[in-house]
Parts: structure tokens; C-alpha cells; sequence
């Protein structure tokens, strides 16, 4: 798996949803916050990513933490947080 340290959401098809990437994860829970504490998205599907939108708004430019736990194919679990950047 590979989460990346930024995405640009600006619709040019290429790093526009913000996600946990790989085929191995079988269970997840991924939540993001803005700098003030605030969740702005979370989602237990591996599928699912972050658009960039929080309450139907665009999100500004901004440096966002997240945090991962996840269950992978092999039964291991692993936790992760850190930041990620949203680039307009």
C-alpha cells in the first residue's frame, strides 16, 4: 500500500481523489482532519478517496493530517498518520 503526501483535486483526471492506494487492504478506516481538528472526510471503503470537498465546498489550500488503521490481506494490521497536502 502507499498513501501519497499530495493531491491537486483541480478535475484534470490525474491526483484528484486523495486515497489509500493498494490492492491488499481488506479492512480500513481512514479519516482526514483540517488544521483546526475538524474531520473532513472519513471512509471504511478502500475504494473511496477524498475529493477535496468538505460540507460541499472546495477545500483551500492546505496541509491536512490523516489518520489509517487497516487490516491487509495477509491478516497483519497497521496503524499510520501524517500529513498530506491539498494543492489548488
Amino acid at each position: 500500500f502507499y498513501i501519497p503526501n499530495a493531491f491537486s483535486p483541480n478535475g484534470d483526471g490525474e491526483n484528484d481523489i486523495f486515497y489509500v492506494r493498494g490492492n491488499c487492504i481488506k479492512e480500513l478506516t481512514f479519516i482526514i482532519y483540517n488544521r483546526w481538528g475538524e474531520k473532513v472526510f472519513k471512509t471504511t471503503d478502500p475504494k473511496q478517496g477524498w475529493d477535496g470537498t468538505h460540507r460541499g465546498k472546495t477545500a483551500n489550500t492546505a496541509v491536512f493530517a490523516y489518520y489509517m488503521n487497516a487490516v491487509l490481506a495477509s491478516g497483519e494490521k497497521i496503524s499510520r498518520k501524517g500529513n498530506v497536502s491539498l494543492i489548488r
